[in-house]
């Protein structure tokens, strides 16, 4: 799933809707960041507080971490048809927030505890966990950078963040991590950033990370999905590796460079969700029409669900 910017429903209705549409099961659900996991409109940073005060729905996963009953009841609903879903960090989340949880979950001190909603899922003393929840309802959960994770039977390599001079770089240790990994010794690489001459800007300003694009062609995954750019682009092939980049998942109202409104039903975008099939080993962007179903500032979600299932 591509860049959720807060949209909590709109993506667990998408999921329920894909599996309930297509007739299919699926073993796991993993977004690549950009969840917008912060937990206060006080800690967001500059854009996600301009783009929150237009789009409602992007204020949905506050109101996860404290749910009403109805908010509760509709995260609960699609829970029981769908897997939780696990995430990496963007470049748009609370990442001292995110480190406090894994701390936590490992022991680190009563006062990160405290912080930590249902992080007792490691000993005290353990080794950092690779995962951990970040919400009450168990409903997402955030995978350390540098990680490599069993998911659906298959290895699955993380790395959040982006390459950006003067903004942001990836996790050193993380990105050392998985560059000292063996060939071949992942199956999939989620990231955030996507690999260094992927596409052009506006500006025509080459995008993307020159250390994905190494890490890609060390590591050679089958497959590597990636978001942050908010629009789909792919496939591209680094040697063995088939690249993937998806679209943000609610597109906003209206855009920076766009004079028309872009989305103003607030509709789930085609190419914001990617499937694979791991029987067939193939991967296919979603662009069903009923994608634009999934919408509106307050989705019902558990009505959704009731109707999907």
């Amino acid at each position: 799933m591509g860049d959720v910017h807060g949209c909590v429903r709109h993506a667990f209705g998408a999921v329920v809707m894909l599996q309930a549409r297509r007739g299919i099961r699926l073993d796991a659900v993993i977004q690549v960041g950009d969840l917008g996991a912060y937990p206060s409109v006080e800690r967001y940073d500059e854009p996600t507080r301009r783009f929150a005060r237009d789009h409602p729905a992007q204020g949905d996963f506050l109101q996860l971490l404290a749910p009403e009953p109805s908010f509760a009841a509709g995260i609960r609903a699609a829970l029981r048809h769908v897997p939780p879903m696990l995430f990496v960090s963007g470049n748009h989340e609370d990442h001292e927030w995110l480190a406090g949880l894994h701390a936590a979950a490992r022991g680190a001190g009563a006062s990160d505890a405290a912080n930590a909603p249902d992080a007792s899922d490691a000993p005290a003393g353990s080794e950092d966990p690779a995962t951990v929840p970040i919400d009450p309802l168990g409903a997402y959960r955030h995978v350390a950078c540098g990680s490599v994770v069993e998911v659906a039977g298959r290895k699955v390599a993380f790395l959040g963040l982006v390459e950006v001079e003067g903004y942001m770089d990836l996790d050193e240790d993380a990105y050392a991590r998985l560059m000292a990994a063996a060939p071949g010794s992942a199956d999939i690489l989620v990231t955030h950033d996507g690999p260094y001459g992927m596409s052009k800007d506006r500006r025509g300003e080459v995008q993307g990370s020159p250390k994905l694009t190494r890490l890609i062609e060390h590591l050679q995954p089958p497959l590597h999905v990636s978001g942050h750019y908010h629009h789909p682009n792919g496939p591209r092939q680094y040697g063995r590796t088939t690249s993937y980049a998806l679209a943000q998942l609610v597109r906003p109202k209206a855009g920076r460079w766009e004079p028309e409104p872009v989305n103003p039903g607030q509709s789930v975008a085609p190419g914001s969700i990617g499937l694979l099939d791991t029987a067939a080993g193939t991967f296919e962007y979603v662009d069903d029409a009923w994608l634009a179903d999934v919408g509106g500032d307050a989705l019902d979600l558990a009505a959704l669900v009731a109707a999907a299932c």
